[in-house]
C-alpha cells in the first residue's frame, strides 16, 4: 500500500513544451492504457486523435465558497492564495515541495491541494513500542529526507493537513491524477524511482485510493524519464519516454 509542482506557475508552462515534440512523434516512447487495473501497452493509432494533454490544475474551489483558490510557489515553498496575491496557507519552512496540483485525490467530493513533499524522515510512531521497529527505516535518502504525498484542504474553518502518508518506500515524481478507468473517481499515476538513484524518472505506476491511503494497481517493468497523460473527455492514455 502506498501510505503516503518552480517559480510561480512555471511547472504548468513547461510541461506542455516538454512533451510537445514527444507527442508529435519526434521522440521514441510508449503509449499505455489502464484496463481492468492493469497497464497495457497500446499503439499510437489506438489513441484518439481528439485527445489533449492533461495539465494538472493549479486552481480550484478548496473551501466550498464557489470562489477559486490558486497554488503559487516561491522556490520550494508552496502557497495557497485567493488568486489575487493574498496568501491563505503556506507550506512549513522545513518542507521541500517538488510538485503540487488541485484534485479530489481522496474521493470525498471536495478538492484538495496534493503536494509531493520532501522532508526529514519520520519513523512510524508505533515503532518505539514494537519489539521489532524500524520497518520503514530504509524509506529515506542519504541526507535523511523522505518523499511523501500530503493533502492540504479546508477543514474546520481553516486550511490544514487532512492526510499525509508515511515516508514512501520509493520516491515518486511526475504525479498526475485522472479518472483512468472511467469509474468517475480519480486514480494517481507517477514514476517511481529509488532514493539514492542518479537516474531520472522511474517505473510507471498507477495507484487507487482505498479509504485511507493508496493501493498499487500496476507497475511497469521498464523505466522511463517522463510521463504524460492524454484524454478525449472519456478515455485516457499514458505516454512515457
Amino acid at each position: 500500500m502506498l501510505s503516503f509542482l518552480k517559480a510561480k506557475f512555471h511547472w504548468v508552462v513547461l510541461l506542455p513544451m516538454i512533451f510537445f515534440p514527444v507527442l508529435n512523434g519526434s521522440m521514441a516512447g510508449r503509449y499505455w492504457q489502464l484496463n481492468s487495473g492493469l497497464l497495457l501497452p497500446v499503439q499510437k493509432n489506438q489513441v484518439s486523435s481528439s485527445s489533449e494533454l492533461l495539465i494538472p490544475a493549479l486552481s480550484g474551489d478548496l473551501d466550498g465558497d464557489s470562489q477559486p483558490e490558486c497554488l503559487a510557489s516561491e522556490g520550494e515553498t508552496l502557497q495557497i492564495t485567493n488568486c489575487n496575491g493574498q496568501i491563505l496557507w503556506q507550506s512549513p519552512a522545513e518542507w521541500r515541495v517538488s510538485e503540487a496540483q488541485i484534485a479530489d485525490m481522496d474521493h470525498d467530493g471536495r478538492e484538495e491541494a496534493a503536494l509531493l513533499v520532501w522532508r526529514a524522515f519520520q519513523p512510524w510512531p508505533v515503532d518505539q513500542f514494537m519489539p521489532y521497529g524500524g520497518r520503514i527505516e530504509s524509506h529515506q535518502n542519504h541526507e535523511g529526507q523522505s518523499c511523501q504525498l500530503i493533502l492540504i484542504g479546508w477543514q474546520k474553518g481553516d486550511y490544514r493537513e487532512i492526510w499525509a502518508g508515511s515516508a514512501l518506500a520509493n520516491p515518486i515524481s511526475n504525479v498526475l491524477a485522472a479518472d483512468l478507468d472511467g469509474d468517475g473517481l480519480l486514480e494517481l499515476a507517477a514514476l517511481e524511482n529509488d532514493y539514492n538513484s542518479n537516474r531520472k524518472g522511474g517505473q510507471l505506476t498507477v495507484w487507487r485510493w482505498i479509504g485511507f491511503g493508496f493501493s498499487l494497481l500496476d507497475r511497469s517493468e521498464s523505466r522511463w524519464e517522463r510521463l504524460a497523460i492524454m484524454g478525449d473527455g472519456v478515455h485516457y492514455w499514458f505516454f512515457t519516454r
